[in-house]
């Protein structure tokens, strides 16, 4: 059997490096998505050399067109750009037109929905890897509008992985823990200690968990199943909020204002579920889906409108030393500003406004500490945490050879604790 030296490495892939990635730098776009064709709640993943396609979409409240063009950026492990030229991974233009868009029609919040395909017959990647979509004005670089990020994968090395009760019993009924295993046989890799696996729960990028260092080589078989490998907290079910028609009170809805054209619904006050028992329910783990109730379009009839969240704690007062957040895709996955609840010293509760368009949508409230953050406690206090929850995981395995300049991704997998048990 062969002995590799694997240096011992585990650590998180935390929001200070990942908040320069997705981002939106113009307040007037608005609902950007990537997800596969046809698969709106899926992530952004699509195989190397392959037919797949992703969808891309976004709003601009303008209401006026604009000449919107893409590019993709190939990134490394750690989401930063890697040192090749753009033709070294993109097939055709490094710059392209995005034709595809219609008016809103209906909605009173005026915009243009612009849309498009990837690959497209003049951009393709050629390497696997993690790669940002980049959409600025006019051709000029230097007016980027947003970002977002996309997976493209290889499935060289096949991936299998479970759901499992961690060994701390401290935390055995309150997290979840992922083990993973590695089959190379196919493969022919001169130094599998480059190997880097990341798992993801649900579309948390802040918290993505990497390690390279397998508890067990086993020949051509690399397990990682060490006591604190890839151990994350088990939440509960995403709270939920119904959008779907703008001019009923759905059950999570307190009031509706109709101001001219802008409907502002406030929402009622959240509070902590951590002492409330588990029950089950179907959730979308913190995703959105733009629909509506009414027939409508949902890509250009589907209104917006300004959404009122408040959270109140049970003493009144603020946490100290510790920030919350309003966490999930409505706020780009991201433990940002944007994410950040203010809190209301006259109405003695965290507020935020939100600009979202008709659909139905999930979210959590993350509580983290601003001195030590500690993300295996990111729900501890605002929502609880219960081994039974239902949560997505995918699984991405990263190889960098020896003076290789990007980082492959060579595996590639998914799973759900429900279908795990």
């Amino acid at each position: 059997m062969k002995k590799w030296i694997v240096p011992i490495c585990f650590y998180f892939i935390t929001s200070p490096l990942l908040a320069q990635v997705d981002k939106i730098l113009d307040a007037n776009i608005q609902t950007v998505l990537v997800y596969p064709k046809g698969k709106p709640l899926a992530l952004p993943v699509m195989r190397l050399n392959s037919q797949d396609e992703l969808l891309f979409q976004f709003d601009d409240l303008t209401a006026q067109y604009q000449q919107y063009y893409f590019t993709i950026e190939l990134m490394d492990i750690h989401w930063q750009p890697v040192a090749l030229n753009p033709f070294d991974y993109i097939r055709g233009l490094t710059q392209n037109n995005i034709r595809d868009y219609t008016i809103s029609s209906i909605a009173q919040q005026a915009y243009y929905h612009y849309s498009f395909n990837f690959p497209t017959a003049s951009c393709r990647p050629i390497k696997s890897g993690n790669y940002l979509m980049k959409v600025f004005r006019q051709g000029k670089l230097n007016e980027l509008v947003f970002s977002k990020r996309f997976f493209v994968v290889e499935q060289e090395v096949p991936v299998t992985a479970s759901i499992q009760e961690p060994f701390d019993a401290a935390i055995s009924k309150s997290h979840q823990k992922i083990q993973v295993a590695l089959d190379l046989k196919k493969v022919q890799l001169v130094q599998p200690e480059l190997l880097h696996v990341a798992v993801l729960q649900n579309t948390r990028y802040n918290d993505m968990l990497v390690s390279n260092a397998p508890s067990f080589i086993r020949g051509n078989q690399m397990e990682y199943n060490a006591d604190r490998d890839f151990v994350f907290p088990a939440g509960k079910e995403a709270r939920w909020l119904d959008l779907q028609n703008l001019r009923f009170k759905t059950d999570r809805i307190a009031q509706i204002q109709q101001l001219g054209y802008i409907s502002n619904i406030i929402l009622k006050p959240d509070q902590s579920r951590a002492s409330i028992p588990y029950f089950t329910f179907r959730d979308l783990n913190g995703q959105f889906i733009i629909s509506n109730s009414e027939g409508i379009i949902n890509e250009s009839q589907n209104d917006y409108a300004k959404v009122l969240f408040t959270y109140r704690t049970n003493n009144g007062l603020p946490y100290q030393g510790q920030s919350l957040f309003l966490a999930g895709a409505l706020t780009g996955n991201l433990l940002d500003t944007n994410a950040a609840m203010q809190w209301n010293p006259l109405q003695g509760q965290y507020e935020k406004w939100l600009n979202l368009k008709q659909g139905y949508y999930s979210y959590n409230y993350i509580l983290r500490s601003e001195k030590n953050p500690d993300p295996l406690n990111d729900f501890r206090w605002t929502e609880g945490d219960h081994w039974e929850t239902e949560n997505g995981y995918t699984i991405f395995v990263y190889y960098r050879a020896a003076g290789s300049r990007y980082d492959q991704i060579i595996g590639f997998s998914s799973l759900n604790s429900i279908q795990n048990w």
